[in-house]
């Protein structure tokens, strides 16, 4: 066991720089506080990624015939004020951190936004909160760190 400790000890002192995923969500509060807490990041350059989609919903009403609808620059402006006022609420936890930068990215596919982010900024890891839906859920919104564990040929820490 003394060995596995000192292998991971290594691995993660090779770290320069982490790209988290970021949204709302206490998961991921969570997980950048583990970051912040577990690792040196003094050293350490972090990128947080949001990345939205580029066309807003049919609607932004509860209802389906709603004549309540929003333009896509509209959006995207709502989208980039959100992705924003998301880095100012982890900056204070990642002060410390050698370099903190957001991206925040307008694509369909989540995961394929997130690994390309990751390749942008050429990465050693993507350390992301995993949301565990399921059942219908599942189905229905995907599983957004299993696809980027599959389709990413960095590293992936999954917390």
């Amino acid at each position: 066991m003394g060995e596995c400790k000192c292998h991971i000890s290594k691995a993660i002192k090779m770290i320069n720089s982490i790209l988290i995923p970021i949204d709302e969500s206490v998961i991921v509060h969570q997980l950048i506080k583990k970051i912040s807490n577990y690792l040196d990041i003094e050293k350490i350059d972090i990128y947080l990624v949001n990345v939205s989609r580029p066309n807003p919903p049919a609607t932004y009403s509860e209802y389906a015939y709603s004549d309540y609808s929003i333009s896509i620059e509209h959006h995207k402006l709502a989208c980039s004020a959100y992705a924003k006022k998301l880095f100012l609420k982890y900056e204070k936890v990642l002060a410390k951190a050698k370099h903190l930068e957001l991206i925040h990215m307008f694509d369909d596919d989540i995961p394929s936004g997130i690994i390309h982010a990751a390749k942008k900024k050429k990465v050693d890891l993507i350390a992301m909160a995993t949301h565990r839906y399921s059942g219908l859920k599942s189905i229905l919104l995907g599983d957004k760190v299993h696809n980027v564990i599959v389709n990413s040929k960095l590293p992936v820490l999954v917390i």
